[in-house]
């Protein structure tokens, strides 16, 4: 059995998918629970009730208590580096909600405290175990569509998040809270998902951004990325917040025997083209799926089994260095109007 730490504040993002996953977890046994303001103590109790541990607002307090297996760290990007350093220093296992900063320097801080301190410190970007993502890497590692190509992703979700608040944004529209906008909050999720399902860094960086909507914010609503790996393919992702609820969120890999893409249009499917003899006359191939995935749960369950070592942590705290790099390059290439090299 396995006991967590629950750390976040009031205005962090995800926290009752969180809370949910503590509670259905069977491994789970307890939960600590930190907020240095205290003021979403009652909600986690009332989601894991008996599960709940003790009551902290400091780290120091929550150590006392017992090193906890793993650390759930849903905190503004701003505020999370403060948490997480104590953590990491004394070797605790780290499950960060991204971005868990406000600039690339301060996780890069972060990684090297996690590697010298032999513990996990890891984004929570979910892509990685979504089926989908996990059948096209296959494919396309697999040599299912010969050498790369290119990869085009989207990731499109509502305007109507920001036109609610115009008065009162939300911390993730705010740069000094959160570092950036539509692209650190989400779009970071379609570029380390391309990265893992290619196997391949990306090494230089073009980029635009606007605010599209007009809000009187100052982070991008709408960044296009165009990007290189290191093998040389190019890639492109279209990030926004541009529609009235939760919209596009596909991506194609290209390739020199075909193709892979899903969730293209609204389908819950992966479809797959090859001309490769070894699709023996079936050159066309589809895979439907029943939703996306487990979601969060699935998520903590997958950290928290690195996390007792049980399998190996489906990523790594340079993983996180190495797209926050990406992000970051993008908001370099848009104030500069040059490519940038990583």
């Amino acid at each position: 059995m396995a006991t967590v730490a629950l750390i976040t504040e009031e205005g962090a993002a995800h926290q009752q998918p969180y809370r949910d996953a503590i509670r259905d977890i069977d491994r789970i046994e307890r939960a600590e629970l930190m907020d240095p303001g205290g003021r979403t103590f009652g909600a986690s109790v009332d989601t894991i009730g008996g599960k709940a541990g003790g009551r902290h607002t400091t780290v120091d307090s929550l150590l006392a208590a017992g090193k906890p297996d793993m650390a759930i760290v849903t905190m503004i990007a701003s505020n999370a580096p403060d948490v997480i350093r104590p953590l990491l220093e004394a070797g605790v296992h780290v499950m960060a909600e991204k971005p868990a900063c406000v600039n690339v320097g301060q996780f890069e801080e972060l990684a090297s405290l996690a590697d010298a301190n032999g513990a996990h410190l890891m984004l929570a970007l979910a892509n990685r175990i979504s089926p989908s993502v996990a059948d096209a890497r296959r494919i396309v590692q697999g040599d299912g569509i010969g050498d790369l190509y290119a990869v085009r992703a989207v990731q499109v979700d509502d305007q109507t998040r920001i036109q609610l608040r115009l008065d009162d944004p939300d911390w993730t529209f705010q740069k000094k809270l959160a570092g950036g906008g539509h692209l650190s909050w989400l779009g970071i999720h379609r570029l380390d998902m391309l990265s893992y399902l290619v196997g391949e860094d990306i090494v230089e960086v073009s980029a635009m951004t606007a605010v599209a909507g007009g809000a009187p914010i100052d982070v991008e609503d709408l960044g296009i990325v165009t990007f290189k790996f290191a093998g040389g393919a190019l890639g492109v992702l279209f990030s926004g917040y541009l529609m009235d609820q939760k919209g596009h969120n596909g991506f194609t890999v290209y390739g020199s025997e075909g193709w892979v893409r899903a969730h293209e249009g609204e389908a819950d499917a992966l479809e797959w083209r090859s001309i490769s003899s070894a699709m023996v006359g079936c050159n066309d191939r589809r895979f439907e799926y029943d939703g996306r995935g487990s979601g969060y749960l699935g998520w903590v369950d997958h950290t928290l089994r690195a996390c007792l070592g049980e399998i190996d942590p489906p990523i790594t705290a340079e993983d996180g260095v190495k797209v926050l790099r990406v992000v970051h390059a993008a908001y370099a290439s848009a104030e500069s109007g040059s490519r940038v090299m990583l």
